[in-house]
Order: C-alpha cells, then sequence, then structure tokens
C-alpha cells in the first residue's frame, strides 16, 4: 500500500511508503523544490498542502518557531516545510504547491 504524492508545479506523481520523506521524494523525482539548510532552520522549503495534511506528520516546535518568523510569505494554516515532512499514513492524496 501506498499514499500518492504530487508536486503540483512539477506535474510529477509519486507513490509512497509510509516513512518517506518529502526531501526524499522530491530529490528522487528530479523536482525543482528548493531545499537550504535541510534541517528546519532557515525557511527556504514552504510548501502549501493543498490537500491529504492527515496523512503527513504533525508540526514539531522547531518547524512553529521557523514559519512564524519567515517573513516573506503570508503564513496559512497549510503551508509547511518540506525538509520536515513525513508520509505517516497509506492509501491517500497529498497535493503539494511550492
Amino acid at each position: 500500500m501506498t499514499t500518492r504524492v504530487e508536486l503540483v508545479n512539477d506535474f510529477l506523481a509519486l507513490n509512497v511508503g509510509a516513512g518517506s520523506t518529502l526531501q526524499d521524494i522530491v530529490e528522487r523525482a528530479g523536482s525543482g523544490l528548493p531545499f537550504g539548510c535541510r534541517d528546519g532552520e532557515c525557511g527556504t522549503c514552504v510548501v502549501e498542502i493543498l490537500s491529504g495534511m492527515e496523512f503527513l506528520n504533525a508540526k514539531n516546535a522547531k518547524e512553529e518557531k521557523v514559519l512564524a518568523a519567515v517573513e516573506a510569505i503570508d503564513l496559512k494554516p497549510n503551508m509547511r516545510l518540506a525538509c520536515q515532512l513525513k508520509v505517516e499514513k497509506l492509501n491517500g492524496l497529498v497535493r503539494i504547491k511550492y
């Protein structure tokens, strides 16, 4: 069983297993999604989850802090740091825009 992850900017879709990180998914797919520090410190990889948030891990304290500090975005509840995202549940669809 898998969850389908779609990167709408790149017209890419991948079926992934539980535990897959978005960073691994993006690198495997050859997406143009930018990463900076890759550790949830810089805010370079802010993405918008268009659907399927319930299939992803919850925000951690570091992610909340960095998202609140990123001045270049109009923060919405469905925005996340791609480097902190992990698929946790299967049989779903996650649509992501960066």
